[in-house]
């Protein structure tokens, strides 16, 4: 994955980028299991919400609505982090990443962009089950703003993920040491999302409280995401 010597280094990561998320997509599609265990456990997590909680007041709908999806997906997304680096951590790839070409800078953003990726297929399904089971209008996912509080609550939930598990990676016990560090600092991500997505399907308006929830969510994405980029390379050289 050498370039060659009068290539930008700017396209050169670039590439390096590319390059590691297509080889992580490959190794996800090898194995259907990596790529259905996200969805399936989102949607028993739906399914009992459904069982445990079967009639709802219908202004309370969009309320479940959100709840559902968010949860379905912060849960599934543990699976994902779990195996961000798993293949690496098997091949010990990150005793030789010192003498490799690849910035770890690069390494940490393709990481992400799989995450992501993952996170995007998992949401959209747990969102599609969590309308049919609520019995509300499928159009709903195609609404702008849902889709940009949910990209949104995606790069928080996953840029802070990605860094957690770059961090404890090489930490004895990191299978405890994530979780008790992951739930706690994505609770600010998961409050300002679900605050925003219920003001706005309850009231279609783009009012002060829901700007105000929204200005907090990106704040946190661009915190976690810068973060993730500083301190996530670091863990790995």
């Amino acid at each position: 994955m050498t370039s060659p010597p009068n290539q930008p280094k700017s396209r050169a990561w670039t590439n390096h980028v590319s390059t590691l998320v297509s080889h992580s997509l490959r190794v996800d599609l090898s194995s259907k299991e990596r790529l259905i265990t996200p969805v399936f456990f989102a949607a028993i997590v739906l399914l009992l919400f459904s069982f445990a909680i079967p009639e709802q007041d219908p202004t309370m709908r969009s309320r479940m609505i959100v709840a559902q999806s968010l949860l379905a997906v912060f849960f599934a997304l543990q699976i994902a982090f779990s195996r961000a680096f798993e293949s690496e951590r098997v091949d010990r790839v990150f005793d030789h990443i010192r003498l490799s070409p690849i910035a770890s800078s690069a390494f940490i953003v393709a990481k992400l962009i799989h995450v992501l990726l993952i996170g995007a297929g998992t949401m959209f399904c747990a969102g599609v089950l969590a309308i049919i089971l609520q019995g509300q209008d499928p159009s709903l996912l195609m609404d702008p703003v849902v889709i940009g509080a949910s990209i949104l609550t995606l790069l928080g939930l996953s840029g802070l993920g990605v860094l957690l598990a770059a961090v404890t990676l090489r930490a004895e016990g990191h299978q405890i040491i994530f979780p008790l560090l992951y739930f706690p600092l994505s609770v600010p991500v998961l409050l300002c999302a679900s605050e925003s997505l219920v003001q706005w399907l309850e009231t279609h308006q783009w009012n002060d409280t829901m700007r105000g929830w929204s200005i907090m969510l990106i704040a946190f994405d661009a915190i976690y995401l810068t973060l993730t980029i500083m301190l996530g390379a670091e863990s790995l050289e």
